[in-house]
């Protein structure tokens, strides 16, 4: 995490797309440790944003979880693929939201992130915000047309996670303001 030392061995020819025995770069390292600094200097110096952790998760998915909303455009700009999936099928927007970081989700959204993106077990971004009680996200999600019907593969609905969420009221009441509510 020490983005000093990081931009002194960059300029003095450290290789910026190093991989180790556990097939990591540097970036991957500073991302999934939500070094900031060290991000910005790796990416000043052109490292590869294309490599996937083993996870098969992309740079944009870690800076997204650590809450960088201005990274995650700067890497959107170099061609990240903003809509890319893990494997389980989460994309950045997806953890994004699970971390409730409302201004990465407005930025990914902005960036043509995908509000209605379903992962493995078909949860969507909504249903996470709902699960979790994020009002904040769920009405940015609703507002940028977040589908509110979608049912996971278990059956749950976002209507049923948000039932069951530690704000249960206010995030009923959200849903019922756009028109959700519980069909069973």
């Amino acid at each position: 995490g020490h983005g000093d030392v990081v931009r002194l061995l960059l300029e003095s020819g450290a290789q910026v797309n190093a991989i180790n025995e556990a097939s990591y770069t540097a970036l991957m390292y500073g991302a999934e440790g939500a070094h900031y600094d060290v991000v910005s200097h790796l990416l000043d110096f052109h490292a590869d944003i294309q490599v996937l952790n083993r996870y098969q998760e992309t740079i944009l998915m870690a800076i997204a979880r650590a809450g960088f909303a201005d990274l995650a455009q700067r890497l959107v700009s170099l061609g990240a693929e903003v809509n890319a999936v893990n494997w389980i099928g989460d994309t950045a927007l997806y953890l994004a939201v699970e971390h409730s970081h409302s201004h990465v989700i407005r930025s990914l959204i902005a960036c043509g992130g995908n509000v209605n993106t379903q992962n493995r077990g078909d949860w969507t971004p909504l249903m996470m915000a709902a699960a979790r009680g994020d009002l904040e996200s769920m009405e940015l999600l609703l507002d940028h047309g977040a589908d509110g019907d979608v049912q996971a593969s278990w059956g749950s609905s976002v209507w049923q996670e948000a039932k069951k969420s530690c704000r249960s009221q206010g995030a009923i009441d959200l849903l019922r303001r756009y028109g959700i509510t519980d069909v069973r």
